[in-house]
């Protein structure tokens, strides 16, 4: 896993952020969300084909050529779901 981000508010960010409306602390909290978001999903970043070859290539029972057939499966599936979600789902 990745270094977690410290955050540290400070007086005049309070201050600044006391004196929002709504919208505006709307639009902050959004963007500390989102900011949030992005280093979780950084942080969570999933195995790769070639990761995953790798380690069922170390289980007793399983050879080249049905890891083989298993990693293009599992490709296949990550390609499909990216097609029609547009997202990876190893990304979450």
């Amino acid at each position: 896993m990745g270094k977690i981000k410290g955050f540290i508010l400070n007086r005049k960010q309070y201050d600044r952020i006391r004196k929002m409306d709504h919208c505006q602390m709307t639009l902050w909290a959004e963007s500390v969300y989102k900011s949030g978001y992005a280093d979780g999903k950084e942080a969570a970043s999933g195995l790769t084909a070639p990761e995953i070859r790798e380690v069922l290539l170390r289980v007793k029972g399983i050879g080249e050529k049905k890891v083989d057939v298993i990693t293009a499966a599992l490709e296949e599936a990550m390609e499909q779901s990216i097609r029609t979600s547009g997202k990876n789902p190893i990304d979450g």
